[in-house]
């Protein structure tokens, strides 16, 4: 987790609708509805109109006090509500949350209770911070700077020159005409790990994810002393290319309609190497222009991988898939040819933008599929922790010992919340989404999160707001990264060109 001694060192961001912003501090809300702010640069507190206002990033995103638990509830209007389930019965749903105190829901509008989600300890969350992330460049091992040098000499060609990611807003944005400089983090993924993420593009998605790489570096790179760098031209299309960027790693291509995974090696020697594997032809339905959650859980052990969209199963490879398929493969050799703890991304088309953001990764319990997945209109669906077992049926109250009523086709039972995953309420017990009113905010929470709502009052630590299900609530802004106001569903609509 985050130190809250560098929280509190970042000032707040103002981010208007024009791409216009303000650095200072947050002091609160105002009838108008208006957003009270400082700025050293100001003689006195300036007031400025929410319907100016795109979003309020807190302490350079990151969360005074992040949440400890990824317990949440998830709304039928797409809130996530984090906090732990302390009573539930046939017409209310009771959280307890460090950020609004208790708060008692009606279980109509609860789409699904995730008590214990993802499976395990949180390694990374973010972005909240630009010097968590290096970028590389193939044709530039000895890092960018070379490439900066570059630009001042005449009779390089401006095509070639690598272009860089741009940090704004606690998300990464790919705005260059050329794709082929990976995003990167050098550590974070567990052995079994679960890496989710939202994309946002713009034109086609044309994405690659690099997971447990270790950025080997072929010997052929290898500066050997006295000689100087040979530059090897890098086309991020390229897929045997990626081996230069990533060493030995397993790489997810994602594009607008379909997807690849292939895998880069280095060998003992130096050598590079990819493969693809045997399983490429899954489909996608992404669209030219969109937004999407993106989940891979990987297991380096058994060589699983299984891929998620929008919470959606897509698809999955197992062990002896990893291994070519071939049975009289050798057991005692791992599958998996990622051998690192980093990841990475890489946008490979030409004119094709993206925005990276809500990145979280975890520890997998081993959990194949989602309660979503399975999710039917008239049984409920509940997903123990041991990620095996799975019921259909209909979920009771919750006693006093703390254990979920459910009653299946094979008999009654009680499940101790602490032994569930997830459970999915029938849709046809489901109360109708409606649209969000005029002026409607939402705030957003680390690691994970959102609560949204008509915004009533406020000051610097807390935020007053009428939520459509939970009513009258006040939200503290400690455990809050930003608050948006004018955020819109197009993705094309919804960013800025400048920073």
């Amino acid at each position: 987790m985050m130190a809250s001694a560098s929280a509190e060192q970042a000032p707040d961001l103002l981010r208007f609708t024009n791409g216009d912003q303000l650095r200072g501090g947050f002091i609160g809300l105002k009838e108008g509805p208006q957003v009270a702010w400082r700025n050293e640069d100001l003689a006195a507190p300036a007031d400025f109109k929410t319907e100016r206002i795109r979003q309020i990033v807190f302490r350079g995103g990151r969360p005074l006090k992040p949440l400890v638990s990824l317990s949440h509830l998830g709304l039928v209007n797409g809130d996530r509500f984090p906090g732990t389930v302390t009573a539930m019965d046939a017409d209310t749903i009771t959280l307890e949350t460090p950020y609004a105190g208790v708060l008692r829901i009606p279980r109509d509008q609860v789409s699904m209770l995730a008590a214990n989600p993802l499976g395990g300890r949180i390694f990374y969350q973010g972005p909240f911070a630009e010097d968590d992330w290096r970028m590389a460049h193939p044709s530039f091992p000895d890092g960018l700077g070379e490439a900066a040098e570059d630009d001042e000499e005449k009779d390089e060609d401006a095509a070639e020159k690598p272009g860089q990611w741009l940090f704004s807003g606690s998300a990464w944005y790919w705005q260059h005409k050329r794709g082929g400089t990976a995003l990167i983090r050098d550590s974070g993924m567990p052995e079994r790990s679960i890496l989710r993420f939202e994309v946002a593009w713009k034109t086609r998605l044309n994405l690659a994810i690099a997971f447990h790489a270790d950025f080997k570096r072929p010997k052929e790179e290898e500066k050997e002393e006295g000689k100087e760098q040979v530059r090897r031209h890098f086309n991020p299309m390229d897929a045997s290319g990626m081996t230069r960027m990533f060493g030995n790693s397993h790489v997810l291509q994602l594009y607008s309609n379909y997807l690849t995974l292939f895998r880069t090696t280095v060998d003992e020697d130096g050598k590079p190497g990819f493969e693809r594997e045997h399983r490429n032809s899954s489909t996608l339905r992404l669209g030219d222009s969109g937004l999407a959650r993106v989940e891979l859980r990987s297991n380096r052990r058994s060589g699983e991988i299984s891929l998620f969209v929008n919470d959606e199963f897509v698809t999955q490879w197992n062990g002896m898939e990893l291994r070519d398929g071939a049975p009289d493969a050798d057991e005692n050799k791992a599958p998996f040819e990622g051998k690192g703890s980093g990841f990475g991304f890489l946008v490979q088309g030409d004119e094709s933008p993206a925005r990276i953001s809500d990145i979280v990764v975890t520890e997998w319990n081993g959990m194949p599929d989602s309660a979503r997945s399975l999710q039917v209109d008239d049984k409920d669906i509940v997903l123990m922790t041991n990620g095996t077992d799975r019921y259909a049926g209909r979920v009771g109250a919750l006693d006093a010992d703390g254990r979920i009523q459910f009653e299946g086709r094979h008999g009654r039972f009680h499940f101790p919340l602490e032994d569930v995953a997830e459970i999915r309420f029938a849709r046809n017990n489901l109360a109708k989404p409606v649209d969000p009113p005029k002026g409607n905010l939402v705030v957003r929470f680390g690691p994970i999160g959102s609560v949204s709502g008509q915004g009533i009052a406020g000051d610097a630590d807390s935020v007053e707001l009428l939520s459509p299900a939970a009513g009258r609530i006040k939200v503290a802004t400690e455990s809050s990264t930003l608050i948006e106001f004018n955020s819109t569903n197009l993705v094309i609509d919804d960013w800025n060109t400048d920073f």
